[in-house]
């Protein structure tokens, strides 16, 4: 097993169960212990856990980029503000695309009025458009995610996604990171994304603050490929001054 496939696992497990142990893991892998703390090392090292002796946990300080169903439930004062912030950017008859995502999920419920092409890999995200006859919803189609949220993903979900061309794609992300870039938990994750910024003429991205200076395991996109970042007022000078720098238009709210 390929190492990012096992820290994938890894952290599956310590999502399900809460903490994990080096010899459990050695015996589930087959792999030596010694591999297993290494892994723990570098996840440690990326803020996705914290060992303690034997085995890991989650982040005592909560400031990692897991439980997923734990982290849609934060900051949603502040998704609401960029969900609106994200608005102004749809016009009439756009042909977008919504990333899964519980930013973008509350962009969708926004999307009231609009006449509009939207296609998404997210089912809650298909569930709340059903409702709107003025908008012709597509799915990607693809193998259905469970673990906290109900997202399509894989080669299938690649290939429909791949095979659009639209004006815009609102794009959510794991975490923020100004070196690593974009980052989420999985390679499949990372290979939607990817196809998402290829349909798109225009790319917008839907962080708030808490997202920033954190890693996750696989990069999907460097900072040069957003166009507009929308996130909160918690960014500081110094970050909204090193993104400007990079040629990403900010918009704070």
């Amino acid at each position: 097993m390929l190492t990012v496939k096992r820290w994938e696992e890894i952290i599956r497990i310590l999502e399900r169960d809460g903490s994990i142990d080096v010899n459990s893991l050695s015996d589930h892998f087959g792999v030596t212990a010694k591999t297993i703390r290494q892994d723990l090392a570098e996840l440690e090292a990326k803020g996705l856990l914290e060992r303690v002796h034997g085995g890991a946990v989650f982040k005592s300080n909560g400031s990692g980029v897991f439980p997923i169903q734990e982290r849609k439930q934060h900051n949603l004062e502040e998704k609401e503000r960029i969900a609106a912030a994200a608005l102004k950017y749809i016009q009439n008859s756009d042909t977008i695309i919504l990333d899964g995502g519980s930013t973008t999920l509350q962009l969708a419920k926004k999307l009231t009025d609009q006449r509009l092409v939207v296609i998404t890999n997210d089912l809650i995200i298909a569930g709340e458009l059903l409702p709107h006859e003025s908008v012709t919803l597509y799915l990607s189609g693809g193998k259905l995610r469970r673990e906290g949220v109900y997202t399509l993903l894989g080669r299938e979900a690649e290939r429909i996604i791949n095979s659009y061309k639209v004006n815009k794609v609102f794009l959510a992300t794991s975490a923020f990171d100004f070196k690593q870039g974009l980052t989420v938990l999985s390679e499949e994750e990372a290979e939607i994304k990817k196809a998402m910024l290829n349909a798109a003429k225009e790319v917008i991205c839907l962080a708030d603050y808490s997202k920033f200076h954190k890693v996750a395991l696989v990069s999907f996109a460097p900072l040069k490929k957003i166009d507009h970042l929308i996130t909160d007022s918690r960014i500081s000078e110094t970050d909204l001054k090193y993104l400007k720098g990079q040629g990403v238009k900010v918009e704070v709210v």
